[in-house]
């Protein structure tokens, strides 16, 4: 069959095969179908046995092999070391050329053009993929199977690349075909990979953020300007505050004196996370503070409040249900430790009047008739 000038000189046959790939590559939606499209399609139209890709972006905690296609899992572990811990993974990770393939790139005899290029000489010293050439190492038994390779990457800034294998005994070495299929369906291999990759991610992710919504203890992010960024059920229940308030003044007093200990001169109480226990509203509680990033000035806060379950939590409860608010149960809390009225006036800076006022509605909402049935029915 004649080239088809089209596309860098391959065959119809050829570019009929690369289309039909790219058209599959933009319908993969999981690990799954990504392998299949690899045995199926990609292997095969290159004569490969086996292939890899990695992942080495720094936005994803460490450098990690991401899928497998035909190599033995009793050599991924070695794999994953050589990717994580060796410094020629870095070099063949993150050169600047979108296809490199051993037998045209890489010669296997010294040359001036293998001096010009630096990662080409360090590829023709320690090449993974080249049994004349690579030093025996321990625990890289696969790539003593594998008689070239062709690496395929992005841009040196994403740092995914893949590799695709020929085992031994084949004798087969790669061809400028070869290279420009890698070429035609390179982005959108990538593409594929990148989006497989950060769908995995974000599912983890939700599912981390579905575990703290459900979470009994009350948790709360929040911003440079003490507003509520994120909270789950638990802290709406607590602090009866949602995303996108403010903080109350006593969380936003305890938040500044905390972000002290983050800023020079550090003190030796600054406890990353540490719980004291404090009185909000009433509520004995602990409480703990933790920057998200280093505790910088513009960085979120992590909140997380844990009620102290007493007799006071129940109490609490018991006025919540009848309806009492804040001022009420104050004035309640004030009634149970046996302080008179004009002292709780005193003490909430309101009128004996007004304090006459709560009594009654509190009264009313509780079902009782004087001052001892209530403090009977708080302390039952």
């Amino acid at each position: 069959m004649e080239n088809f000038q089209g596309v860098n000189s391959l065959s119809e046959k050829d570019y009929l095969a690369v289309q039909e790939i790219i058209h599959n590559l933009h319908q993969c939606r999981t690990r799954q179908n990504l392998k299949a499209l690899f045995g199926s399609n990609i292997l095969p139209l290159l004569n490969a046995h086996s292939a890899l890709y990695a992942w080495t972006d720094p936005d994803l905690l460490s450098p990690r092999l991401i899928d497998a296609i035909n190599i033995p899992s009793e050599d991924l572990a070695s794999i994953n070391q050589f990717i994580e811990q060796d410094p020629k993974a870095r070099a063949l990770l993150t050169h600047s050329q979108p296809v490199i393939a051993r037998d045209i790139d890489v010669p296997k005899k010294d040359s001036a053009s293998r001096e010009e290029d630096p990662f080409r000489e360090e590829l023709c010293r320690f090449d993974p993929f080249s049994r004349q050439e690579r030093p025996v190492r321990d625990g890289y038994g696969y790539f003593s199977t594998c008689k070239a390779g062709v690496i395929t990457l992005a841009l040196r800034d994403v740092n995914l690349g893949a590799g695709i294998h020929r085992r031994l005994p084949s004798d087969k070495p790669w061809t400028v075909r070869d290279v420009r299929i890698l070429e035609q369906i390179r982005a959108h291999l990538l593409m594929a990979i990148k989006t497989i990759v950060l769908t995995d991610e974000l599912v983890k992710h939700k599912s981390l953020v579905d575990l703290l919504a459900d979470s009994p203890t009350a948790i709360a992010v929040v911003d440079q300007n003490m507003v509520i960024d994120y909270c789950n059920s638990a802290w709406k229940e607590v602090m009866s505050k949602t995303a996108g308030s403010r903080l109350d003044p006593e969380l936003v007093s305890l938040l500044i004196k905390e972000k002290s200990k983050w800023e020079p001169p550090f003190t030796t109480n600054g406890v990353n996370g540490k719980e004291e226990v404090h009185n909000l509203a009433g509520e004995d509680c602990r409480l703990s503070f933790s920057p998200l990033r280093g505790g910088g000035e513009h960085d979120p806060w992590l909140l997380q409040l844990k009620l102290i379950r007493n007799a006071n939590h129940r109490v609490n409860g018991l006025m919540q249900q009848a309806g009492l608010t804040k001022r009420e149960m104050e004035a309640c809390k004030l009634i149970r430790q046996g302080i008179d009225a004009n002292e709780i006036a005193r003490q909430l800076f309101i009128s004996p009047h007004t304090v006459k006022t709560h009594l009654k509605r509190i009264h009313l909402k509780l079902g009782v008739h004087t001052r001892a049935e209530l403090v009977a029915t708080l302390n039952q």
